[in-house]
């Protein structure tokens, strides 16, 4: 008969477990007014910061696009040349590329933004230039020369360090709260 107190025990205490709990009480947050209303967008601020976007953005998507994981290991001095040509190019004409679109924008609506947009556009200018030109001077190297190389990986390490940074094109734009409101509105600078 031990046995009977003892499954009366456990199921007093699996019923005592399953009693539905009191709700947790509801907390109410109040936010304060925002102090001032966000301000309107204007339509060629909008514009603006699309076409800007769209440029820097542009440059991450294909480069990511381009981006060759599965590329094997040069066998020889001419292939590594022919591969590290390739890379050079490649940078060259995403770089100068970003170049011509920020370049093809009117002026910025905004000082700030055009302030931004020369240092970007200066940014690019030279990666695009020393990848350009260490191509140059690769494709012109004898065919098998070990000592082209150098430079030209030099060259392709510091056109990559050129754009670091470059990314986020609304970062350097977080002073202006109406560029801010507006590159969240602008197509172009969703990623």
């Amino acid at each position: 008969m031990k046995i009977v107190p003892a499954l009366l025990g456990a199921c007093l205490l699996l019923t005592a477990c399953s009693e539905p709990r009191p709700a947790a009480p509801t907390v109410t947050v109040t936010a304060p007014a925002s102090l001032a209303p966000a301000p309107a967008v204007d339509p060629a601020t909008l514009d603006w910061l699309d076409g800007f976007c769209s440029a820097i953005h542009g440059y991450r998507k294909r480069t990511n696009e381009e981006a060759a994981p599965g590329t094997s290991e040069p066998r020889s001095v001419v292939e590594a040349q022919k591969m590290l040509s390739e890379e050079l190019g490649g940078i060259a004409d995403r770089t100068g590329e970003v170049v011509d679109r920020l370049t093809a924008l009117p002026p910025a609506p905004v000082p700030l933004a055009e302030t931004v947009r020369k240092a970007l556009a200066g940014k690019y200018t030279t990666a695009r230039d020393r990848a350009r030109d260490a191509k140059t001077a690769l494709d012109r190297a004898a065919p098998g020369d070990v000592a082209s190389q150098d430079p030209a990986m030099k060259a392709l390490q510091e056109a990559q360090q050129d754009v670091d940074g470059t990314y986020d094109p609304i970062a350097p734009l977080a002073e202006s709260r109406e560029l801010v409101t507006a590159a969240a509105s602008a197509p172009g600078c969703k990623v």
